[in-house]
């Protein structure tokens, strides 16, 4: 028998809906079903830990990339190899879901777990310092980045979001492009050192950040490296001019943005309390270390 269960978002607006359509899909007697709702911040994280170890042999996270990042670091803690991780995307960014080929139905999804498919995918190592100032680590699956995403990650989660995610988004990127001051940083990585004034610097295991920017054009998750982003000295006119190219996932041809691939990554500053932003969560500081982690979760894909 197939043991799921689905973590759900607390905060979602299409609970109800979700509800009946897992109690109508997975009726069969080959599936056992049980629903988990998130009711506060990182819940999702002791939730998935404590399933893990309940023998269940699927976990799908209903929700978005915060929610995911979540439900991942649970399974990891509880030390479970042999779980399957799932995602049906239900947040606000939604944005790995772009990158790997994974389903957007229930349905489909049923279909896949039926088929006992899934792949062996990366994920993202960091450690840094937490909010409160503590050595803290944490995994990732899709983006992490330094400088204004972790500004506006923070003023994101502040927000309600009532014109949705992605006018909120937008609307976060232009206002801090017009404020945010670039910041020294210094970034090392296996095959070279960046320092210099940075907007941002991203370490990508996927390719979309911030509702649909495609900011690593050659990201794999299952290729062993990270994809990593220097987004130099740019500005509001730098993103307008280039804005249809993120979209569409293109390399931008820049003087001040330049690529890497790297397995490990060492980031510094002297500027204090530089942010951090993780899968869409501001959290915490600089200095901060990341690594990858190869084919270290079995996705539902």
């Amino acid at each position: 028998m197939l043991k799921l269960a689905f973590i759900v978002h607390g905060k979602s607006k299409r609970k109800k809906h979700l509800l009946k359509e897992i109690q109508m899909l997975f009726s069969e007697d080959k599936f056992q079903t049980k629903v988990f709702e998130t009711s506060y911040f990182q819940h999702a994280i002791f939730l998935a830990e404590r399933i893990a170890n309940e023998g269940f042999t699927h976990i799908i996270a209903c929700g978005g990339d915060g929610t995911l990042n979540e439900v991942l670091n649970g399974i990891i803690k509880s030390g479970n190899k042999n779980i399957k991780l799932g995602l049906l995307p239900r947040g606000s960014g939604n944005d790995f879901i772009k990158t790997i080929q994974s389903p957007k139905l229930l349905s489909e999804i049923k279909m896949l777990i039926t088929q006992n498919t899934s792949k062996k995918i990366d994920i993202g190592f960091a450690e840094f310092v937490s909010k409160e100032g503590q050595e803290q680590y944490q995994f990732f699956i899709n983006i992490t980045d330094v400088g204004i995403g972790g500004v506006i990650a923070q003023q994101l989660f502040e927000s309600k979001k009532i014109f949705g995610s992605t006018i909120t988004y937008q609307y976060f990127i232009i206002k801090n492009l017009l404020s945010y001051k670039p910041k020294v940083i210094k970034v090392k990585g296996d095959n070279f050192t960046y320092s210099g004034k940075i907007m941002n610097f991203c370490a990508a295991n996927a390719k979309y950040f911030g509702s649909g920017l495609g900011v690593a054009p050659d990201a794999n998750v299952s290729d062993g490296v990270l994809n990593a982003i220097a987004l130099g000295d740019v500005g509001l006119i730098d993103y307008f001019k280039n804005f249809l190219n993120l979209k569409r996932c293109k390399r931008l041809n820049h003087p001040a943005i330049e690529y890497f691939t790297t397995k490990e990554l060492y980031f510094e500053s002297e500027t204090p309390n530089m942010p951090i932003d993780m899968d869409g969560e501001f959290i915490g500081f600089l200095p901060m270390k990341i690594s990858v982690k190869p084919h270290f979760i079995d996705f539902i894909a």
